[in-house]
């Protein structure tokens, strides 16, 4: 059987996040998307459908799979978005023998086609029309999940997803890697520490709330704490002190210290220092200075509301987003200053530069550069000469893909940025919405 995962129309509405990857490359629990289809699903052939202009970097992402149509063999189309179900719906969508749609609060996530459809699916789904794609399957099951439309969706489910996605790689009671004496685990039974990772002495593992997972090659410093749910990723370093709050989870190789709450770090990310990060998502190849802050809850206790657009944002045409736990949603290769402060749902773009002790607006465009009152445009020639130097501290090179995509968001995003600049280019911006 073939996997094929798709992206659709409403791969946009995740912002910042994925304009320099696909949709199933997100972060939610210890897995993206994509790696939670693929571990349930191993037996199955997987293919890719993105849109046309992240072909050749989603190729890089993922060398073992097809970026092309399936070929005409059975195959399970799964939309890219699709975050969470259960494995009794998972076991009936692989087992199925006959064609069948699968149906969640009423919106078509996955088909299972015969072999001679799978041309006329993948047409119409380069189209962005699944209906008619899946047109021809008429025997349609309702079944229990969850399609994700924004990051503020990653960041509400992924405490729950962390606990789903434990059941591949728990092996109750085992710790393959080290724990030095005087590390302390509570309820040790739930607590996963992967071959040649360590937990040193001081540190605290609680996992009481939910499991702890503390993947290959991590470290873990000394008086550091982890609640559970949570996950540490590959190669990452949780620092001595730092106070990680259930609900997390630590893409690979990130440096995060300080005070942490259900946030999502997608990889390659860090904070390193004090300051207070909660129900947020970071991007890859952010750093964020000493005493960088956000908040996550309005004083009015009321739902966040976010905006998409330096238009939607200038209007006043927020988004409720029905949480009233939102914090920061965080584009790729953005970095703050000391003491940088961000304001309750606020969404950043990519490729930005922020600094100054005044609280930034609740929107910034990508490619920005300076502080509240006085903004300009990050140009994008020293933009990705500093993506260079921080990926090749990590011994990463900047893959020319990658460079082009950088390129084509900069020139796309110029006519948003371009307003944004503009409205902000008083001494003193008007109050946030």
């Amino acid at each position: 059987m073939n996997l094929c995962i798709y992206e659709d129309l409403e791969a946009g509405s995740f912002g910042p996040l994925t304009l320099l990857r696909p949709v199933f490359a997100l972060r939610c629990g210890i897995f993206t998307l994509a790696e939670k289809l693929a571990l349930a699903f191993p037996e199955a052939k997987l293919h890719l459908l993105v849109r046309p202009h992240l072909e050749e970097w989603t190729r890089m992402l993922y060398p073992h799979a097809e970026v092309t149509e399936p070929s005409q063999d059975d195959t399970l189309f799964v939309n890219g978005r699709l975050c969470m179900t259960d494995d009794e719906v998972l076991h009936f969508m692989a087992a199925s023998p006959q064609e069948v749609s699968y149906v969640a609060q009423g919106i078509l996530f996955a088909a299972k086609v015969r072999g001679e459809r799978v041309k006329h699916v993948v047409r119409h789904l380069r189209e962005g029309d699944a209906d008619r794609a899946f047109e021809d399957v008429r025997l349609p099951a309702e079944v229990q999940a969850f399609l994700a439309r924004s990051g503020a969706d990653l960041i509400r489910w992924s405490p729950r997803q962390i606990l789903q996605d434990s059941r591949y790689l728990f092996e109750p009671g085992v710790v393959r890697g080290t724990v030095d004496s005087g590390a302390h685990l509570i309820k040790p039974e739930s607590v996963h520490v992967a071959r040649g990772a360590r937990v040193m002495a001081g540190a605290v593992l609680n996992a009481e709330g939910g499991p702890v997972v503390i993947r290959e090659n991590a470290l873990i410093e000394p008086l550091a704490t982890i609640e559970g749910p949570a996950a540490v990723g590959e190669s990452a370093i949780v620092r001595a002190g730092a106070k990680i709050r259930a609900g997390t989870s630590i893409g690979p190789v990130c440096r995060v210290g300080g005070e942490v709450a259900e946030t999502v770090f997608q990889g390659y990310a860090n904070k390193q220092h004090d300051g207070f990060l909660g129900h947020s998502f970071v991007g890859e190849w952010v750093n964020l200075g000493a005493n960088t802050n956000n908040s996550d809850l309005k004083n009015t206790y009321t739902p966040v509301r976010t905006y998409r657009s330096a238009r939607d944002f200038l209007e006043k045409k927020g988004e409720d987003s029905g949480q009233l736990l939102l914090g920061l949603q965080l584009g790729d290769f953005t970095k703050t200053g000391i003491s940088t402060s961000f304001t309750t749902g606020a969404l950043v773009g990519i490729g930005c530069n922020l600094y100054g002790t005044e609280l930034m607006p609740a929107y910034v465009s990508s490619f920005v550069w300076g502080s509240s009152g006085a903004f300009q445009e990050h140009r994008i020639d020293p933009m990705v000469a500093t993506a260079a130097r921080a990926m090749e501290r990590r011994k990463i090179p900047l893959a020319t893909e990658l460079d082009a995509l950088l390129r084509r968001a900069h020139e796309e995003s110029r006519d948003d940025r371009e307003l944004f600049l503009d409205a902000m280019s008083n001494a003193r911006r008007e109050p946030m919405p």
